[in-house]
């Protein structure tokens, strides 16, 4: 291929869903909306295209025809001697998730084009979807960590907007607002690693970072513990059943498929850091396993199908977390987009898969046997019973969180009666009566 259509399909494939979401912003402020079937053909139309470039650009690589792609579309501000670029590097870690990213945001546009159909947020739904999309591509073909950050951060945000949905019911809102809680929190793991990299490696651009730099220890620690909102692991696995208040298509492509392992993702991008950080990959292990066990116990006494799978895809991410851990890099990939695929099409299939059973059972005349785990049949009985309830509650984790966040809210409270205080004083002081200087009237002088 040559440098020019190589550069075409590149800013073809990191550029379209934000060119579509861009459009379908601007037919929303129209007083006439745009149709159902049009708003389709459109979404349809970006995300064959974009997965057309990126499929182009992977056999490109897998031939050996090209180097890796690099597309630098110039710094977006400036500020002293710091230079914000949008810059994207299309290797193979990106081009894989890339293909994920248009793959299945199209079969949700797709499926969802009927599950929707004469919603009242129909298009607020595929508006979501394609700045989901503009998200995961940022994540995904970011060269550096300062754009991957901004990628992050929108898929914080779609994620609130689409478990609250439905937001004439209260609880997805409460629960939007649990998830996006999380994120932030979570976040503020990614702002320290930016600003101790600025710091100490002087760049965060990923090629750039080399193996053995010295001084990174507090960024790859922040990493780690900014990677642990949005990959559901302990203790903030209990974010993930919550985010299933939204509309099953959203639930499959962001908390089966791609915005979970967004996740893991990072970490394979900054593995150079964890790898150069004593501690680092072991700590990544360590909270892999636990969240398996967590999520693997948690997940077998639900009751519901989507709550059972969100549990199976955080324990599924905390397998990939220890894959990482370990330097199985390669296998993490290829884990990350089998599960991605498996996991989307589970979700989707959970209604008609609960119909289905219902309808065997029926036929049957007799209820579906539940399987039972060799494990739980050698474990004596008043031990499995602590378990179950112990799983039941959800190791507690939620109860925790709700304390700690008890604990760090009551400073912030006391700061904020404080404020109203100084508040409420000054605009007292100012709302008084000035006073008036009178003349007497005999002497010409104030009483």
């Amino acid at each position: 291929m040559t440098p020019h259509l190589l550069e075409s399909l590149a800013l073809v494939a990191t550029s379209a869903p934000a060119a579509a979401f861009l459009v379908v912003s601007l037919t929303m402020l129209l007083p006439r909306q745009l149709p159902e079937r049009r708003l389709l053909q459109l979404t349809a139309w970006t995300f064959s295209l974009a997965l057309i470039a990126t499929l182009a650009l992977t056999f490109s690589r897998l031939l050996g025809l090209e180097s890796t792609p690099e597309l630098n579309l110039g710094p977006l501000f400036a500020l002293r001697s710091y230079h914000f670029e949008v810059r994207f590097l299309l290797d193979g870690p990106a081009l894989l998730f890339l293909t994920l990213n248009y793959a299945l945001c199209g079969l949700i546009g797709a499926f969802s084009a009927r599950y929707l159909h004469q919603d009242p947020g129909y298009r607020r739904f595929y508006l979501l979807l394609l700045l989901f999309s503009s998200g995961v591509t940022t994540v995904a073909a970011a060269a550096g960590l300062d754009l991957l950050f901004a990628g992050w951060e929108l898929l914080g945000l779609t994620s609130a907007l689409l478990v609250a949905f439905f937001y004439r019911r209260v609880s997805p809102v409460a629960n939007a607002l649990r998830v996006y809680s999380v994120y932030r929190i979570t976040d503020v793991g990614l702002l320290v690693a930016l600003v101790a990299l600025h710091h100490s490696a002087g760049t965060v651009e990923f090629g750039d970072i080399a193996r053995g730099t010295t001084g990174l220890g507090l960024a790859a620690f922040a990493l780690v513990f900014g990677a642990m909102g949005k990959g559901a692991v302990v203790p903030f696995t209990g974010w993930l059943p919550r985010a299933m208040e939204g509309p099953t298509p959203s639930s499959a492509i962001f908390y089966g498929a791609l915005s979970v392992h967004a996740s893991p993702f990072l970490l394979l991008r900054v593995y150079p850091i964890l790898e150069s950080t004593p501690g680092a990959l072991t700590a990544v292990v360590v909270l892999g396993a636990i969240t398996a066990v967590h999520a693997s116990m948690a997940g077998r006494v639900q009751t519901d199908i989507k709550t059972s799978l969100a549990y199976a895809s955080a324990a599924q991410v905390a397998l990939i977390w220890i894959e990482v851990g370990l330097g199985w890099t390669t296998l993490a990939l290829v884990h990350l987009g089998g599960h991605s695929v498996l996991r989307t099409w589970q979700l989707l299939r959970a209604p008609s898969q609960l119909h289905d059973r219902h309808h065997l059972s029926r036929a049957l005349g007799l209820g579906l046997p539940t399987p039972v785990s060799r494990f739980e049949t050698h474990v004596p009985l008043p031990m499995r019973t602590r378990l179950y309830q112990w799983s039941l509650e959800r190791w507690f984790l939620d109860d925790l969180l709700d304390r700690l966040a008890g604990l760090l809210l009551a400073p912030a409270r006391w700061l904020d009666r404080i404020d109203h205080t100084l508040v409420d004083t000054v605009e007292g002081d100012m709302h008084q009566e000035p006073t008036t200087l009178r003349v007497s009237p005999d002497t010409g002088t104030s009483p």
